[in-house]
């Protein structure tokens, strides 16, 4: 929650584990990142884990990032293979290759710095970008 007592962030996972190093281990992790204004994040993968003091957030095996616009629609997807996420600054990064589609436009590339709070993705290298203003939503 924050100041106001409003969600900040969720996780679900369909299985959960606390180790004795006080990680947690999770099976189809879903976060949820709550915005002040617009529509929240949300951030699937296969698995994840979970630091002991919750700063850090790995997320391993089909990450799925999205965000949909006010009709549910999906506006910004982006898919990796592996996401570490710290969720207190709303910032995620991988080495991995990633594509991002919007509703006109797909970009690829090799390693990624996702800025969630500006909704800003930097693309790190082989970058490629494909313009449709005519394709269907997502």
């Amino acid at each position: 929650m924050d100041g106001a007592g409003k969600p900040r962030r969720r996780t679900a996972a369909d299985y959960m584990a606390s180790h004795v190093d006080q990680t947690v281990e999770l099976t189809n992790p879903h976060y949820v990142l709550f915005r002040a204004e617009g529509e929240p994040w949300h951030v699937q993968a296969k698995t994840g884990q979970v630091s002991p003091d919750g700063t850090v957030v790995r997320l391993l095996g089909k990450v799925d990032v999205w965000r949909s616009d006010p009709s549910g629609a999906r506006d910004l997807d982006v898919r990796t293979e592996h996401l570490v996420v710290l969720p207190d600054s709303e910032y995620g990064e991988t080495g991995e290759p990633v594509t991002i589609r919007t509703p006109a436009s797909t970009s690829t590339g090799v390693g990624m710095r996702a800025f969630l709070d500006e909704t800003r993705f930097e693309l790190l290298s082989q970058v490629r970008t494909h313009v449709d203003r005519h394709r269907p939503q997502l």
